[in-house]
């Protein structure tokens, strides 16, 4: 489609969905109510116009496309090849991780309307990253589904299935894979409690459960613990999903302040105490124990949810042993996380951990 003036640039406004919607993520957040009540209009620019119709109508398999894309580094998981950046969901979910910042959720629902999220998935695509992790109530909240259907998408969905009911495990799982879904991993928040809870079993279950479709299959988990467990029990996954940052930024709570299952308690309002603000306890450990295990490593909160430099988390990942980098990102960081994450692989070609 092409605009050959003003005119006709301003005529397509009206065919575009330029309208907020309200949210029905289940994620917490203390804006959640004001955020999930609000609609927004977006005041689209030109620039904006042109976009949405550069990127809905983008060749991802034209052959200067496609050689761009090339550029991203790959590897396998299962039978599937990702990009070594993979895209998050939580900007999408609107979990935002802002410590005591109520107004960015507020602030990220107004921005990330549906056309602004199908054009950040096909903006990724068009720089190599052709892997993100969803959530079914992603796709309730935005059509996700037109993105393949639409905007000639390839975007492969690796789904975290959200729930600490094992009973209800294969009924959700299955759902996601109805919606599109081409892997699937045991979410953390369900391995870290079932861990905490000695309720270990349920990890092996829900390992079971998903290998019964034929998918690949991974475990999730913000503690090492729980990873541990699943090494020492000889469950073969397709891949890991640890979070992995460092502990030296300002609002790091203090190593004796730290509780195993304090991501999933109520946020203390004492600074000394963890309020939304870490999410890997255990780096130096990680980085030891993952030395010498032979599974594919996403890793993911590697920026501490954006109190740690970009370049710096992704230089300390892909040093420290991670495959693949799970990075939650607005439209406007795709371009230079892209270009951080190819360079910061070129310095780390002497880790001491092999590339799967």
């Amino acid at each position: 489609m092409k605009l050959t003036n003003r005119r006709e640039l301003l005529g397509t406004l009206g065919t575009l969905p330029l309208v907020g919607m309200a949210s029905n993520s289940t994620t917490s957040g203390r804006s959640k109510e004001r955020a999930d009540a609000s609609t927004a209009p977006t005041l689209a620019t030109e620039s904006d116009i042109r976009e949405y119709v550069r990127l809905r109508d983008l060749d991802l398999d034209e052959p200067k496309v496609a050689a761009k894309r090339k550029k991203m580094p790959v590897g396998k998981i299962g039978n599937l090849t990702f990009g070594r950046l993979m895209s998050g969901s939580n900007l999408i979910s609107m979990n935002m991780h802002a410590r005591d910042l109520d107004y960015v959720r507020t602030l990220a629902t107004h921005y990330n309307t549906e056309q602004r999220v199908l054009m950040t998935l096909k903006l990724c695509e068009e720089h190599g990253i052709n892997g993100i992790v969803l959530k079914n109530h992603n796709f309730k909240r935005f059509r996700l589904s037109k993105y393949w259907d639409e905007w000639g998408g390839q975007m492969k969905w690796l789904a975290d299935v959200i729930t600490t009911d094992i009973n209800k495990y294969e009924s959700l799982l299955a759902e996601h894979l109805e919606l599109g879904a081409s892997a699937a991993y045991l979410w953390g928040g369900a391995s870290d409690i079932w861990y905490h809870q000695n309720k270990k079993d349920n990890i092996i279950k829900a390992y079971e459960i998903m290998r019964k479709y034929g998918i690949p299959v991974g475990i999730c988990a913000h503690r090492l613990e729980p990873i541990e467990f699943c090494e020492r029990e000889g469950l073969k996954p397709d891949f890991y999903m640890k979070t992995l940052h460092h502990d030296r930024y300002w609002s790091a709570h203090p190593e004796a302040k730290r509780r195993f299952i304090e991501m999933f308690e109520k946020e203390s309002e004492d600074h000394a105490e963890y309020h939304d603000n870490m999410f890997c306890h255990d780096y130096e450990k990680t980085v030891e124990f993952m030395q010498d295990v032979k599974v594919p490593w996403i890793a993911f909160k590697v920026l501490a949810a954006g109190a740690i430099d970009v370049e710096e988390g992704l230089k300390l990942a892909y040093s420290s042993g991670a495959d693949f980098i799970c990075l939650g990102m607005f439209d406007f960081q795709v371009q230079e996380d892209v270009a951080l994450t190819l360079k910061t692989i070129a310095e780390s070609k002497d880790r001491k951990r092999q590339w799967f």
